[in-house]
Order: structure tokens, then sequence, then C-alpha cells
């Protein structure tokens, strides 16, 4: 059987030189395929790390919204002169525990509250409000960011302890449904805010 040292010029002491001589030339191959492989896997594994890290981040999502709700009876106090569909417009966030509203298409958000009644713009200004159980709620917009295009940075905003990036939308629509099923308001998205919580 060929050896590792047949035309090998080494000086080695007789003990070392006979253990590595007798070591066949096919078991060194053999175990160098498997140092490649291993490296191989190692490199992988390390390469994948910030994306399966990335899949273990938080699914909460917020949108900033401006909504119109059609009034009912029971919102006019004088109902023989009040409109039949008087509407309302106001801006409100839209809290999502469980991955952005495209995967919720057919759901109420988890939370709604509004922020401002009459709407008022988002931009420039720090706005607040309570979401219920969950938190407190910030949001800190850029001025001039209504006039960027979808999918730009626009500020970024605060759920109690976690931290969300927001960017422009102005495409994004949410209907939300009463105890029938029956639209109660509609709500289009100023800015989507998705968690930067890992």
């Amino acid at each position: 059987m060929p050896s590792i040292c047949r035309g090998l010029r080494v000086q080695l002491p007789t003990s070392q030189h006979h253990i590595l001589c007798s070591v066949p030339v096919h078991l060194i191959m053999l175990l160098q395929s498997v140092l490649s492989i291993a490296l191989a896997l190692f490199s992988t594994c390390a390469t994948a790390a910030p994306t399966d890290a990335a899949m273990l981040g938080s699914k909460h999502n917020l949108y900033l919204v401006t909504c119109t709700k059609r009034s009912g009876w029971a919102d006019c106090p004088l109902i023989i002169i009040c409109p039949r569909q008087q509407q309302s417009k106001y801006t409100a966030v839209a809290y999502y525990a469980n991955g952005p509203v495209e995967s919720n298409r057919n759901s109420n958000p988890s939370q709604i509250s509004t922020v401002s009644q009459p709407a008022q713009p988002w931009e420039g200004t720090q706005r607040t409000a309570k979401l219920g159980r969950i938190g407190d709620f910030s949001s800190d917009i850029e001025a001039g960011a209504a006039g960027k295009e979808k999918g730009q940075i626009a500020g970024s905003a605060r759920l109690g302890s976690e931290e969300f990036v927001c960017f422009t939308d102005g495409q994004t629509s949410i209907a939300v449904e009463d105890d029938l099923g029956d639209v109660e308001y509609t709500c289009s998205a100023d800015y989507w805010c998705p968690s930067i919580q890992v």
C-alpha cells in the first residue's frame, strides 16, 4: 500500500518518522476531504447567522394612518337636523402584533387608537397616544417627509420600550369592521413603521 513518505525528504526522529510513514495515502486524502466539508459547513452557518437573527426579530408593526368614519345616528344628538352619513377624519395609530397588514388582510388591527381629531399632520412634531394596555405610543416624523417617495425613511416611533423605524407609505389601506362585520371606518396609511427590535 502506498505510503505518505514515498519520495518525501524530511528529517524526523525515528519514532515520528515510523508513525507518519505508516499512514496510508488514501486515509490522508479522506481526512483532507472531511476537513474541507467541515470548513464549508462552518462558513455557510457563519454566513447565514445574520439572516436567521433577523428572522427571529419582532413581528410588531405600526401604521400611522388617516381615517374616515361615517357617523351614525348614535353620533348625532339631534337626529332631525343631522345628515344621514356625516363623515369625520382623524389620525390614528394602528398596531399589528403578528406581522404587517399584508399578512393580516382580513383581520382588524390588534389595537387602534386615535391620535388627533380632527386629523393633524404627522410631520414636524411629536405625536402621542395611549394604545390600551400595550403601552404609550409616540412618533417623530421629519418635516417634509410627506413629499418623499414610498418606502423612504421618514422618522421613528416608539411603543412602550420598543423602537420602530418609519417609512413613507400612502398606499396601504385598512378597513376596520365592527362585531357584525360591517365596515366601521377606513384608514389610509401615511407611514408604515416595522419594529427594529431583535
